[in-house]
């Protein structure tokens, strides 16, 4: 399989892992994720062999953030509605930018986080556990294709080494 057909096949098993693990876990502790942002973030990782723990401090704090920003709009009584979960998404992601943090589909947290009301646990569970399996299946199915990457260079030195 060609490099680009292979790069798009493990997004999108990333993207389905990533998705099914958060449905299951939806499903055991009775506590709707959010969706949507969380498909928006797996569907944009394409596992990498120079994964990047930079990006995942990024994605992650930019989640915890978002849902921050909602609680406390909840907590403050400004959650009437969707113009003040639009209001309070823009103050994230505003936030975000000055932070040098920003990944867009998190203020999808703020938004759902008003809309639902969320207590504070919301920022433990669902985001914080939601973001965490979409960030390591990443990291684990980039780490595997490193490894695969790795030995498959070693075949081809050893081959390119006997022939000489």
């Amino acid at each position: 399989m060609e490099p680009v057909g292979k790069h798009k096949l493990l997004a999108f098993l990333n993207l389905m892992v990533s998705t099914t693990l958060v449905a299951f876990i939806t499903v055991e502790t009775h506590v709707a994720f959010i969706l949507p942002p969380f498909i928006a973030t797996a569907a944009t990782q394409i596992p990498d062999p120079a994964w990047r723990l930079h990006r995942s401090i990024v994605v992650i704090t930019s989640y915890l953030l978002s849902a921050t920003v909602g609680v406390v709009f909840v907590l403050l009584h400004l959650d009437q509605g969707i113009l003040m979960a639009v209001l309070a998404s823009t103050l994230a992601y505003g936030i975000e930018l000055i932070l040098n943090v920003e990944h867009p589909p998190s203020i999808l947290a703020t938004f759902l986080g008003i809309l639902e009301r969320a207590s504070p646990t919301y920022i433990l569970h669902p985001v914080l556990v939601g973001i965490v399996v979409i960030e390591g299946v990443n990291y684990l199915l980039s780490r595997a294709i490193m490894i695969n990457t790795t030995c498959t260079q070693k075949t081809q030195d050893s081959r390119h080494m006997q022939r000489r």
